[in-house]
């Protein structure tokens, strides 16, 4: 079955379906009603009927007939009713350009409703003017047709290939089918295992398993059934993973410890995604214990994990050190290692962490993590006091990394470190002995060395404009009394707009609805781009439909030198756009929000697409999981949402926007903020606590969570480039925080 026919109304994870620019107009030449495309982009209930009664309200004469009967059909098929379907689709002529997609949908129809010789000539039809990557699609499906009636000989060779090239759980049945009929049955067998051990939680996979056992009951080998437990536990099926190694005969032979030790570690996994953590941990002893390298130091990485999201921080380092002593081969070794000086620093055993980095680095010299350790060693140097060798070092990872991403901090740091070290400062905390922190809360100058190190930070901040330490680095030029430099001497610039006959297919189905054929479509023409200038023009025909989501992921492909080396305008539009800028600008004044933070949140969580969904169920342009939206909603006294309604931008931004001004109404600070929403607003309240007297640029290294650190830096940096662009003179940043209020928002 066609996947299409049920997830044409549903958000797609890929390109962004929006397209209301352009469609949700109130011109005669506009598609079906707002309210109506609005409802089929997050699955509405009761669409068709909708649809149907919108298309009984068409009249003739009336230029939107054809397109509203095409949708109406699309959506009383994907309701289940395919007869109703045929016969809406049948019963007005196609639209102008979209009589591919028409025949398509209607073939699909016919099958389901057991027309199957007319679907056979209506889908042939449709194939004649298709876009190939329709064509395809209907190569598929009447290679399947055939395959239904009888035919298997002509369809074997086009299932062949779609399961060689995209080998799912769908693809393989298909094959497997033809197989079977053209008297391949070893080879159909093995399509069939392959579902069963790598989709075990796929519905084919019961289908596959009933095609094995006709003749009689397939036989699994070890490393098959534990292939199968494995797949289980990895797809979300713990407790069926936890029966299936129960069933695996006790290994024997000569490496019966070995399989044991397996077994008990895929034991552990299932157990630990069912929170039983102390029978984990049982298993994972004995997968340490028995097992072979490869198993003992995967194990032991696992043990030391668990041990660190328990905070148990000296069991996990001996661990993870126990692990490099002993695999030092292993490919989880020098992770290990590094880890261990990363724990020693994170519990304030600032010399002990400089120890275990250079360890780390001495033993592992081709480890792809030493810029880190260098960094964290550095750090470990600055805790210490030791400001010039933590200068030294810093300088050391710039000159052999390079192109590192840490480059830019290292950078403003060495200069941070040097003006710590050579202005006389008036600290609350000075160095002291291991752990101690210098820092420094007023400085004292003459005004050579004062405009040394602000020559310094203007470099950091021309270099890096797109990053926090640009940010930063201007606002120590302010604290050293000098000008902070402009970054941008032009603000950005949409190109106007011009004929774009390549989005002409895809423009023509959003308008009927289609979202996710025009999403395809989209995603073709997108790949059909070569150059920067090729990007320039597509991404900005794409965001003047409002496809903000698309022409920004043109532009972070293709145009970072056009943004942060040439500085071009027209860059600047594609890689920082107001999207969706009515909604966000009427919400965020509404509640007395910066529009440019949410705008820069919208960027970081969605890259402006409003039909993404995270692997948490973040759902929309802010990322928003249902149980936030539903805590929201009774604080704003409105109807709970129903999840798929968070893909719409209007609903997604009043709620997301909502939660940030609450949030930042308790922080205090747009990096307190920032951390809230993407840690939860308990975690940095405590970090606060421990840690709230650093200054600004020190606290945000200080964050616990790589994941939370890497996001407050990239939300406060597009923050202040968004005013900086947008808003005049960007409002400066203060360096301290304040105390975050105990009331509030607390989810």
């Amino acid at each position: 079955m066609y996947g299409n026919c049920e997830t044409i109304v549903k958000p797609s994870p890929g390109w962004v379906c929006g397209w209301l620019a352009l469609c949700l107009t109130a011109s005669s030449a506009a598609a079906q009603s707002p309210a109506l495309l609005d409802a089929v982009r997050v699955h509405a209930p009761g669409l068709a009927a909708r649809a149907k009664a919108e298309l009984d309200a068409c009249q003739r004469p009336c230029p939107e007939r054809a397109r509203l009967s095409l949708l109406t059909g699309v959506l009383t098929l994907s309701e289940g009713d395919a007869g109703a379907a045929v016969a809406q689709l049948t019963s007005v002529p196609a639209p102008a350009l979209l009589a591919s997609f028409h025949g398509w949908y209607l073939g699909v129809a016919q099958i389901y409703a057991g027309q199957k010789r007319q679907a056979q000539a209506t889908l042939k039809r449709a194939r004649k003017a298709a876009p190939r990557w329709l064509a395809q699609r209907i190569e598929v499906r009447l290679a399947e047709l055939d395959l239904d009636l009888g035919q298997a000989s002509s369809a074997r060779p086009v299932l062949e290939q779609r399961a060689s090239e995209s080998p799912t759980a769908e693809a393989l049945l298909s094959r497997a089918y033809a197989r079977l009929a053209t008297g391949a049955g070893g080879e159909a067998a093995q399509d069939l295992r392959a579902i069963v051990l790598r989709f075990p939680t796929h519905p084919h996979a019961v289908q596959a398993m009933r095609l094995l056992s006709v003749e009689r009951e397939p036989t699994f080998t070890f490393e098959e059934q534990l292939q199968r437990a494995q797949a289980l536990a990895a797809q979300g099926a713990p407790s069926e993973a936890l029966a299936q190694l129960d069933a695996i005969p006790p290994p024997t032979g000569k490496d019966a410890r070995g399989a044991v030790a397996r077994v008990a570690l895929a034991r552990a996994q299932a157990l630990l995604a069912k929170g039983r953590d102390a029978d984990a941990s049982a298993q994972l002893d004995l997968a340490i214990e028995q097992g072979r390298p490869s198993t003992a130091s995967e194990a032991m990485m696992l043990k030391a994990r668990r041990l660190m999201r328990a905070q148990e921080h000296e069991k996990a380092r001996a661990t993870l050190l126990a692990l490099s002593a002993a695999y030092p081969d292993a490919g989880t070794a020098d992770d290990a290692a590094y880890l261990s000086g990363w724990l020693s620093l994170a519990d304030g055993r600032a010399a002990q962490a400089v120890a275990d980095f250079d360890a780390f680095e001495a033993r592992y010299p081709n480890s792809k993590k030493r810029d880190e350790g260098r960094w964290f060693r550095a750090w470990a140097l600055f805790r210490q006091g030791r400001l010039a060798e933590a200068r030294d070092g810093l300088s050391a990872l710039i000159d052999t990394f390079p192109r590192s991403s840490l480059v830019p901090q290292a950078r403003y740091w060495s200069t941070r470190f040097a003006q710590l070290g050579r202005l006389g400062q008036r600290s609350d905390t000075s160095a002291a002995g291991d752990g101690g922190l210098i820092t420094a809360t007023r400085a004292t100058t003459d005004g050579g060395v004062a405009i040394e190190l602000a020559s310094e930070y203007r470099d950091v901040a021309l270099a890096f404009p797109g990053t926090l330490y640009s940010l930063l680095a201007a606002e120590r030029m302010r604290e050293l009394g000098a000008e902070a430099p402009r970054l941008f001497t032009e603000p950005p610039r949409p190109l106007a707009p011009a004929p774009t006959p390549a989005l002409a297919l895809a423009t023509e189905l959003a308008r009927a609805g289609l979202f996710k054929d025009a999403a395809e479509e989209v995603s073709r023409v997108v790949g059909t781009v070569t150059t920067a200038d090729g990007a320039m023009a597509l991404g900005h025909a794409l965001q003047h439909l409002g496809e903000f989501g698309a022409a920004h992921g043109l532009a972070a492909r293709w145009l970072w030198g056009q943004v942060y080396t040439a500085r071009r305008p027209e860059a600047l539009a594609l890689m920082y756009p107001r999207a969706y800028r009515a909604v966000v600008e009427v919400q965020a004044a509404e509640v007395g929000l910066d529009p440019f933070l949410a705008w820069a949140i919208m960027r970081r969580e969605s890259g402006f697409r409003p039909d993404v969904v995270s692997s948490a169920d973040a759902r929309g342009l802010m990322q928003i999981i249902p149980p936030t939206a539903r805590q929201i909603a009774q604080e704003l006294r409105r109807p709970t949402p129903a999840p798929d309604e968070l893909y719409s931008p209007e609903l997604n931004v009043r709620l997301g926007i909502w939660y940030l001004a609450a949030l930042l109404e308790r922080m205090g600070h747009p990096a307190l903020c920032a951390a809230s929403y993407n840690a939860g607003p308990s975690a940095v309240s405590r970090w606060t606590t421990q840690r709230g007297a650093l200054p600004l640029d020190e606290f945000i290294e200080e964050i616990p969570f790589k994941e939370t650190r890497g996001y407050v830096k990239q939300v406060l940096a597009d923050a202040h480039l968004y005013r900086a662009l947008y808003g005049g003179a960007p409002a400066p940043l203060a360096l301290t925080l304040p105390t975050p209020r105990s009331s509030g928002v607390a989810f």
